[in-house]
């Protein structure tokens, strides 16, 4: 009896340390990818603010209809050897992880752990507003060129593309993903 006892009390104390509580379940069920209220583009004395609706397209994509269909997007005009400065307000509703800026085409990646944070920054904000300086080097390619679209039915389709794009990409702390794409023309 005692025997029983003892295996009785030793379930009931690793039944006690396994759960988990009403916030950590929450947590857990967090599906909600982080937000990006306004990016904020500025260069050459020009300023563009693109809003949350518009960047929601551009993370979707902007898709051509025929070839060689002129698409025009929300952005600035930058010169070769200037500075871009990049602002973006992001949140989410639990907690940020990491966040990231990178464009491999011009050897540019700026990256925040959240998580483990250095200097100044906070750790696991609900709320950050992301800033990052991108020199656009001199041999950027100014002229158009042809780049492949891929459908997710594999077809494909050539886009006569001008745009660069650089990518942002934020993860919360339960790895929900945005990706939100900034394209810049450069002349």
């Amino acid at each position: 009896m005692k025997r029983i006892s003892s295996i009785a009390a030793l379930i009931f104390t690793l039944g006690l340390m396994s759960c988990e509580t009403s916030e950590d379940i929450s947590n857990g069920l967090d599906h909600q990818v982080p937000d990006c209220r306004t990016v904020t583009l500025s260069s050459n004395g020009q300023t563009k603010v693109i809003d949350d609706n518009i960047v929601t397209l551009l993370l979707w994509g902007v898709v051509p209809q025929t070839n060689l269909e002129k698409i025009i997007l929300p952005t600035l005009t930058v010169s070769k050897g200037s500075t871009l400065d990049i602002s973006v307000v992001i949140s989410d509703n639990v907690a940020l992880k990491t966040v990231e800026v990178s464009y491999p085409g011009w050897l540019f990646s700026k990256y925040i752990n959240f998580t483990n944070p250095e200097g100044d920054i906070p750790k696991t904000p609900q709320s950050y507003t992301f800033t990052a300086q991108v020199v656009v080097p001199d041999n950027a390619v100014t002229t158009p060129w042809l780049e492949d679209y891929y459908f997710n039915d594999g077809s494909s389709l050539k886009i006569t593309q001008s745009y660069h794009k650089i990518v942002l990409t934020v993860i919360d702390i339960n790895m929900n993903k945005r990706i939100i794409p900034i394209f810049v023309k450069v002349e």
